[in-house]
């Protein structure tokens, strides 16, 4: 069995984080479905193949971005405040990743082509989904467990994809108010 080296390990995570940021930035000046694994490829510097060996396809690779650019954002409540109001901030800082960011627009183009291929689909459903429901979830499960945080999840994740494919300037601070109570409100109902 052969060993990565640690500088042959520091060249594939550069590729790694080359690529992630070409998608991106792909996203970001042709939209999501004129993006193509070979011009993320030309932009990144590397071959499709070299995609093709960390993702299964194009939309394997977004979702991954996606996340990515989530999770530099650092998207995590704030530990002051009501449940509303940490609801509200979290909601607050993701729109606004919407729209200085490609997150937006690939979670648009997404939703899109998930609602056509099957395998899109299940990508979506599992890298986003499933590896993101923690995150609302989390939050109300430990601020209130009379609360169905399911519930909560699933509105905030209903509302916001509606809104982001129908109404995607909508998406603001009075709009993550809003929601954050509507949601809530359903999290007491069920």
């Amino acid at each position: 069995m052969t060993q990565s080296t640690p500088s042959a390990q520091r060249r594939s995570n550069l590729k790694h984080r080359a690529i992630l940021d070409a998608a991106a930035q792909a996203v970001a000046q042709q939209g999501y479905a004129a993006v193509t694994i070979e011009g993320v490829a030309a932009l990144a510097g590397v071959g499709k193949q070299t995609i093709y060996r960390w993702w299964s396809s194009k939309a394997a690779l977004l979702v991954e971005v996606y996340s990515d650019l989530v999770s530099r954002q650092a998207l995590t409540p704030r530990s002051n405040g009501s449940l509303e109001q940490r609801l509200t901030g979290l909601l607050s800082a993701l729109f606004r990743l919407y729209r200085s960011s490609s997150a937006g627009a690939i979670l648009t183009g997404l939703i899109g082509e998930a609602s056509r291929d099957e395998q899109v689909r299940a990508v979506l459903a599992e890298g986003l989904v499933v590896g993101r429901a923690d995150i609302v979830t989390a939050l109300v499960q430990a601020a209130d467990a009379s609360l169905n945080a399911q519930a909560v999840n699933e509105v905030v994740i209903a509302v916001v994809w509606q809104r982001l494919v129908l109404q995607p300037d909508s998406l603001d601070e009075a709009f993550a108010q809003h929601l954050a109570a509507l949601a809530l409100a359903a999290g007491r109902l069920s």
